[in-house]
């Protein structure tokens, strides 16, 4: 991953994020620390249905063979340059073989990557629907930034672009892409917290992905939609997202099973849950999300679901 001197803030701030840490995989000593310890706290849960303790140290042997395996084993999480490495993955531009079985799988079967990558895809279309000459974009958390640098600005010259988040990296690679895609001179990257931004009534779209999943706090992630409504001007629009939660987790789960393989699941399951035990597992339902951002003050508030109801995106607007 590149590191770029940008229109960035100097400090950073790894101590308050909270979806991945600030430890490197190039660090082998705590990598390897980190697979002893995953090892031994399955050796003590013991056998799972389908699982036994031995295939699931293989599963952590696999995993720490690859480069996004080993950072996941790390963090727990995932950071900007690798949530873009996914939702950019183009289905098929790997062939199995060519790379371990377990890397293939992540990238091209576990159905919440599928779900990832079809949320970015709809991100993508609503957001370009939505832009008009003389606005005022952001995203918070920006991470890359791919889902405004990505967009077709070739009709509206005069939009701009704000990129707000505490990772000092991931701001240092929005402005990589942003210069690559010739959009540098309309781009501010901010190291601040989504929680108080220093923006207010200043943005007409605001798009933020990825920050609820891993706060499990619902006062806070409220609160979260409080800060957004006010950083956007009268009559502005957000678009976001949230995780629904799992059958096993929920009765309320939205989840259409046809759509998802149970293959594919019961590995995703395996991995996510029992071996990494993932960050990003503040799930919500259409209900919940829809009370909170009304308690925020948005209204004309409408889903657009994925095929697998996983990863929802929510379209809300700040009344005039």
């Amino acid at each position: 991953m590149k590191n770029a001197n940008g229109p960035v803030a100097q400090a950073t701030r790894h101590d308050q994020l909270i979806s991945h840490g600030a430890g490197s995989p190039d660090n082998y000593g705590d990598l390897l620390q980190s697979i002893q310890s995953i090892k031994s706290r399955l050796r003590l849960a013991g056998d799972l249905p389908g699982a036994t303790v031995d295939q699931q140290i293989r599963l952590v042997d696999k995993l720490s063979a690859f480069e996004l395996g080993r950072f996941l084993i790390e963090n727990r999480g995932l950071n900007a340059y690798w949530t873009h490495q996914l939702v950019t993955y183009r289905p098929g531009t790997v062939s199995a073989g060519s790379i371990s079985d377990l890397e293939y799988r992540i990238f091209e079967k576990l159905p919440v990557v599928l779900a990832t990558r079809e949320r970015f895809g709809i991100f993508r279309q609503q957001l370009q629907a939505l832009l008009r000459s003389g606005l005022a974009l952001a995203s918070v958390p920006c991470g890359l930034m791919d889902e405004l640098l990505l967009l077709d600005y070739e009709l509206h010259p005069d939009v701009t672009l704000t990129g707000i988040d505490l990772d000092q990296l991931a701001l240092n690679d929005a402005s990589d892409l942003a210069q690559e895609r010739g959009l540098a001179g309309r781009l501010s990257l901010r190291l601040e917290d989504a929680w108080t931004p220093n923006l207010k009534a200043t943005i007409d779209v605001l798009t933020s992905n990825g920050l609820n999943i891993y706060e499990p706090d619902n006062g806070r992630v409220t609160a979260l939609y409080r800060a957004f409504f006010d950083m956007l001007k009268p009559g502005g629009s957000l678009v976001t997202s949230f995780l629904t939660p799992p059958p096993t987790l929920s009765a309320e789960s939205p989840w259409k099973l046809t759509e998802i393989d149970q293959e594919s699941l019961s590995l995703q399951h395996l991995l996510f849950v029992r071996v990494i035990e993932v960050k990003w597992s503040a799930f919500r339902t259409h209900a919940q999300t829809l009370a909170q951002l009304e308690d925020a003050g948005f209204a004309d508030i409408r889903f657009i679901d994925d095929r697998a109801r996983m990863f929802p995106t929510v379209i809300a607007q700040k009344p005039f």
